[in-house]
């Protein structure tokens, strides 16, 4: 089951992004970590610089995934419910 998890890959249009961040261990650092400093200081005050910061590198490494903030946004919430959707069917089935 475990190695099920692990293999499921969740599609998002690739128009959201630069470069794929499931692709590296460093596109994923940036989701995770973008995702805790977005509940921690709201996405008004979230910004590639202070993300950056996080992740122990400089704010040009998130830009070569993410174009902008509101990309960042519009992928986090594509994939989110592309999780749900495949809740979903996983459910009914």
């Amino acid at each position: 089951m475990k190695h099920l998890i692990n293999t499921v890959k969740i599609a998002v249009n690739e128009k959201t992004y630069v470069k794929n961040p499931e692709s590296s261990d460093l596109g994923k650092r940036i989701v995770q970590s973008g995702i805790a400093l977005i509940s921690e200081v709201g996405f008004e005050n979230f910004n590639f610089r202070k993300l950056g910061a996080r992740i122990g590198s400089n704010e040009s490494s998130v830009y070569r995934y993410f174009e902008n903030k509101h990309k960042f946004l519009i992928y986090l919430s594509s994939w989110y419910w592309g999780w749900k959707e495949y809740q979903l069917v996983l459910t009914t089935n």
